[in-house]
């Protein structure tokens, strides 16, 4: 998944992204989304755009390269205007067979802590200086979740207090 500006600059991309395109966030922030693209002279790129601009979304097939000069077809989906002068496109190989494309435990980002995607949830928001009730209101729960959502964090992480879970939980890379 990539954001562009309106000069189609690449502004963000996830971690999939980079590793496709094999660019780190800075690198890929130097191209357009014209520059990494199979179309020869940019004709289909140009159409695509103006499609997306008008429409405020689409999705298709579209070939892309990567720096190395690679190439691959994927398959897209558009959407403009998700912020002020900022256009989201999520994007996945085409062809690829679906047991190829499954993410392995060890690929998750967050396999080396021993934390739920809910628990990371809740430490990432505390992190974010929300209190036991706004965390409750917030994920839709009640304040006694929450709670044991902290005392299994606790336990896990071996500390005392939401602080040293938070702090634990972002050298460990789970929240940052």
């Amino acid at each position: 998944m990539v954001m562009v500006d309106g000069e189609r600059r690449y502004v963000e991309a996830n971690r999939s992204a980079r590793l496709w395109f094999r660019l780190s966030l800075e690198e890929l922030r130097s191209f357009t989304i014209s520059e990494l693209t199979a179309s020869p002279g940019g004709e289909l790129m140009e159409q695509a755009w103006e499609r997306l601009l008008d429409a405020g979304s689409m999705a298709g097939r579209y070939p892309v390269q990567g720096s190395d000069g690679s190439r691959l077809d994927v398959v897209y989906y558009g959407l403009a205007r998700v912020l002020s002068g900022l256009h989201l496109i999520a994007f996945a190989p085409a062809d690829w067979p679906e047991d190829e494309s499954d993410t392995t435990e060890d690929e998750r980002p967050h396999a080396s802590t021993p934390l739920t995607a809910r628990e990371i949830e809740v430490l990432a928001l505390a992190a974010d200086g929300l209190s036991g009730p706004e965390l409750a209101y917030e994920l839709a729960l009640s304040p006694a979740t929450v709670n044991a959502h902290f005392k299994n964090i606790y336990r896990k992480l071996d500390v005392r207090n939401r602080a040293a879970a938070v702090a634990k939980a972002m050298r460990l890379g789970a929240i940052e």
